[in-house]
């Protein structure tokens, strides 16, 4: 099992409060991603961690506490902060779908060798609408074109959705193999085993706030205790 990574926090949320029309969905919430380590949020649905990651990005605004990047506090839109180094894979596959996988390549800001030598399995389909792709397809140029830019953070909401188990596993390698090559990356994730597999560490939400956090393999023992408390949430 890794131990976590004592490095350099290249992300940081200190009492984040957020949501929806100044309505709180987390409030309060502490998360520290250093560079080259996996931390990911757990929960039940409607926890708010998707709500955390939109606020990191950049796409909701905050209604307190600060975000840092690099130990800097800014209030800065999506599309500055992947500027400066953020790469968010959201929920939805954010893909062109009447574009070719090259020209959606090219739209990165990492091009298409960058990201064939990450994900080789898109070179046959270059030329394929990806509207034409399957789902785990569609999810692999997604993973593939965010990371040939080299962020410095990575963000990554549910890469499980929808998804055999063959293509998660592939899609979280490729997201272990970007943390050991120093990005910091903060991901939400429903399958928690095999998040927790690749994890560094892992912070749990419950009804807005951090419940529990620690270590991947603490958090693998504490499994049952985390997987009651999501049924617990639905009831």
């Amino acid at each position: 099992m890794r131990t976590p990574v004592a490095g350099t926090a290249v992300l940081e949320c200190r009492g984040l409060t957020a949501g929806y029309g100044g309505v709180p969905v987390v409030q309060d919430v502490d998360i520290c991603v250093a560079a080259g380590e996996v931390v990911v949020l757990l929960g039940p649905n409607g926890a708010g961690k998707t709500t955390t990651l939109l606020t990191v990005a950049g796409d909701l605004p905050r209604i307190g506490g600060e975000i840092l990047f690099d130990g800097e506090s800014r209030r800065l839109p999506l599309y500055q902060r992947a500027r400066r180094g953020l790469a968010f894979i959201t929920e939805e596959r954010s893909a062109f779908m009447s574009l070719t996988v090259r020209e959606n390549l090219r739209l990165g800001r990492g091009g298409v060798d960058a990201a064939l030598d990450l994900v080789p399995e898109l070179a046959p389909l270059l030329d394929r609408r990806v509207g034409l792709l399957s789902g785990g397809e569609q999810q692999m140029l997604t993973v593939g074109r965010a990371l040939a830019a080299r962020p410095a953070v990575l963000l990554a909401d549910e890469l499980s959705l929808g998804l055999a188990p063959k293509i998660l596993d592939r899609l979280l390698g490729l997201v272990r193999r970007a943390a050991d090559d120093g990005v910091g990356v903060l991901m939400v994730e429903q399958q928690a085993r095999k998040a927790l597999r690749i994890c560094d560490r892992g912070y749990v939400l419950s009804k807005g706030r951090v419940s529990m956090e620690g270590g991947a393999e603490d958090l693998l023992r504490r499994l049952p205790e985390i997987e009651a408390a999501y049924l617990s949430a639905r009831t």
